[in-house]
């Protein structure tokens, strides 16, 4: 079949779109594989593993410019086969891609597949609608799914052609597809809905719906079916949180011990003394934590007022040490040689936690100066719970991410009394000094904490809503003002008038354009209203013309000026005077002229900027809201803020503090040098789990730490 020709002009400008933007995300997939597949050898168990990493590098590194020629030139292809013929037809994507397939390929086309299918899965109803209305372009000959130009299946089938080339193992292989899918794949969705959106304004079935036929008459029976149908496979599901959680703990624990057996020997048990109970360990934690305000710092204690500037790198330095002798006095009180294995991991494994914290450049001093006095009170959790080190819905554990989650977004470091710091530090006071921990004190604590965080944000949302549209107002009139300029000088630029114009343009009629551009919308070119008003900037520079070389008529000054009074004044009734004396010197006709020069407002060629540092723009540009930036204001202190608004026309960011106030509007070009010299940090991932974080990074530590020990 042949797209009628009407159509056809469509769907070529969408392809050539197409080719465009998924031409520029595969390049940008390469460029990132390279420090992607650097960070997975860094992480790698064993050398063999490291080096499939470091060999599919350099394949790549080699055969990069064949890649993007080869996914080019078969995105072309395969848009360019839309409609599919009838022989076409007999040869299933299925079937074709089994065609490549060997049985060495096997799980790497699988794993493939699968992105496809969930892809196709979660676009699966505008992909419906959207093959009915190619079905329409394509004389009624039927447009399946798998079809659809640049469909998730046709993509995969593309990218499975272009790897052929590399030969690399399948680890490194399914990083690939897993960049692919972050680059390429979720970028179709975006694409389709141009093309049908571009369909409904062709008038193709504009009324559309989305219906999916189920065999059944009962309508309760076809919902669960239809819910059941939305519902993900069970393929496409990440490793669950409890089971990622257990691999990384059974794995650091294996580590330790290994440091621990390279470190010292074990001495063995006197006859008679058996290795040391539950309870003893216990109550050598409750010694330790009575005994905590004899080992912390004065700075920092839980009795005192903490002033901000007391907290400092030498402080934290104070309580990694308190941190260590309380660690110190459990193994002594109950003897180091009688501790199980299990047991030394817990008390090692907090610290280290508790000693990450410490390091994590997202949580304010203050905080981590505050919620270090958990650390002892969580070796006894850890001691009584087998559960609390790998499970992820652990109350306990919980309640740590949400607290380093709360300091880092709602802490004040200059005023700690304002913020989450004081019902903080009342919920520190309460765990330390309880007897036992149990687990529902900790699901009251992330209630309560999750109460405070609610009223905080609440409370502070108005003033930053304030703060982000008075900087939207100020950008708005910033465009408006810009689009009357261009008007102007594309009406006025380079013409000779009387001199009284050219006031009148400077304080009256760029004032008027402005403002109309407001009301209408400043991305409306095309309302009525503006074009009234392009028409009589017309007009006014038609009868300049006609005043300078005398052909001028009554009746055309007295037009002007009742459309002046009309248009102008009724929109900018305070510049009243002012027309008024343009009216009036209309009368008079001077005989002073001035030939209008607008070129101040012609936008100046931006430099040519590095590819390092464009790419570093379009990173800020996609940053969410809510990311957390720290600013060195000077040497020694640091200053806090959320972006809260991000204006594409400008390229600038408005940040807030934590009560919503804010603290900074910067353009990309600061805000990007700044990130460059250092005097500027951004967290993008505050909200992500500090626990798994944390555990990771002990993880790749221990790693490195017993291959060198090795």
């Amino acid at each position: 079949m042949t797209i009628s020709y009407k159509y056809r002009y469509l769907l070529n400008d969408w392809q050539q779109q197409a080719v465009e933007l998924l031409n520029e995300k595969f390049r940008q997939q390469l460029r990132a594989t390279d420090d992607v597949l650097m960070e997975f050898a860094d992480k790698s168990e064993s050398v063999n593993i490291q080096n499939h990493f470091f060999e599919a590098q350099r394949e790549i590194w080699l055969k990069m410019e064949d890649l993007s020629l080869d996914f080019h030139d078969l995105l072309v292809k395969y848009l360019g086969k839309f409609p599919t013929s009838s022989e076409d037809e007999k040869h299933t994507l299925g079937k074709e891609t089994l065609s490549l397939v060997n049985i060495d390929l096997y799980e790497r086309n699988l794993a493939l597949h699968t992105l496809a299918d969930r892809a196709e899965r979660k676009s699966y109803r505008l992909l419906y609608v959207l093959a009915q209305r190619l079905t329409v372009i394509n004389g009624g000959h039927p447009i399946k799914i798998a079809d659809i130009p640049a469909s998730p299946r046709q993509m995969s089938e593309i990218f499975a052609r272009c790897v052929d080339r590399l030969s690399i193992e399948n680890d490194a292989l399914l990083v690939l597809y897993t960049l692919y899918d972050k680059y390429v794949l979720s970028e179709l969705e975006g694409l389709h809905q141009k093309l049908n959106e571009d369909l409904i304004k062709a008038g193709i079935l504009p009324n559309l719906k989305y219906k999916v036929k189920i065999k059944g008459s009962a309508d309760t029976t076809d919902k669960r079916k239809q819910d059941e149908a939305d519902k993900p496979a069970e393929s496409d599901r990440a490793q669950s949180a409890e089971e990622l959680g257990e691999e990384t703990l059974s794995r650091i624990q294996e580590l330790l011990m290994t440091k621990r057996r390279m470190q010292r020997k074990r001495n063995p048990l006197p006859p008679g003394v058996t290795t040391a109970s539950i309870q003893e360990i216990v109550d050598a934690t409750n010694t330790a934590i009575s005994s905590a305000e004899q080992t912390y710092p004065e700075a920092v204690s839980l009795d005192k007022t903490v002033v901000p500037r007391n907290v400092n790198a030498e402080v934290l330095n104070q309580v990694q040490h308190a941190m260590k002798t309380q660690r110190s006095s459990i193994k002594e009180s109950v003897g180091n040689d009688r501790l199980s294995e299990m047991q030394e991991n817990v008390i090692d494994l907090v610290g280290m936690l508790f000693e990450r914290m410490l390091d994590d450049p997202r949580i304010p001093d203050i905080a981590k100066a505050l919620l270090g006095h958990l650390h002892t009170p969580y070796i006894k959790i850890g001691i009584l719970d087998s559960s609390f080190l790998s499970s992820k819905s652990h109350p306990a554990r919980k309640f740590l991410d949400e607290a380093v989650e709360a300091s880092a977004l709602w802490m004040n470091q200059e005023d700690p009394n304002e913020g989450i710091y004081p019902f903080l530090k009342d919920i520190v006071f309460r765990i330390v000094r309880l007897k036992q921990q149990q687990n529902e004190d900790f699901e009251e604590y992330s209630s309560l904490l999750e109460e405070e965080t609610s009223r905080l944000s609440e409370k502070f949302s108005i003033l930053e809503k304030h703060s982000r549209e008075a900087e939207k107002g100020k950008e708005l009139m910033s465009q408006a003002k810009e689009a009357a300029k261009t008007a102007t000088k594309k009406i006025f630029s380079g013409h000779t008038v009387p001199d009284y114009v050219e006031g009148f343009i400077n304080q009256v009629w760029i004032d008027y354009l402005t403002l109309l551009r407001l009301r209408e919308g400043v991305d409306n070119d095309d309302s009525p209203a503006w074009n009234e008003a392009l028409e009589l900037g017309q007009y006014l520079l038609s009868v300049s013309s006609g005043i300078i070389d005398g052909s001028i008529q009554k009746p055309q000054l007295d037009t002007l000026s009742e459309q002046i009074w009309t248009q102008v004044g009724g929109l900018l009734p305070h510049k009243g005077k002012e027309i008024e004396h343009f009216v009036h010197s209309l009368e008079n006709r001077s005989e002073s002229r001035v030939t209008l020069d607008f070129s101040g407002t012609v936008h100046k060629l931006k430099p040519k900027i590095s590819q390092e540092l464009l790419e570093l723009y379009n990173k800020l540009r996609a940053l969410p809201e809510n990311t957390l930036f720290e600013f060195n204001l000077k040497e020694g202190e640091h200053q806090r803020a959320r972006l809260s608004w991000y204006n594409p026309f400008s390229d600038r960011f408005l940040f807030v503090n934590f009560r919503g106030r804010k603290t900074a509007l910067l353009d990309i070009k600061e805000l990007a040098e700044g990130i460059r010299k250092g005097t500027i940090v951004y967290f993008d991932d505050v909200n992500t789990s500090f626990w798994s974080r944390a555990m990771t990074a002990i993880r790749n530590m221990l790693e490195k730490s017993v291959k060198t020990t090795g």
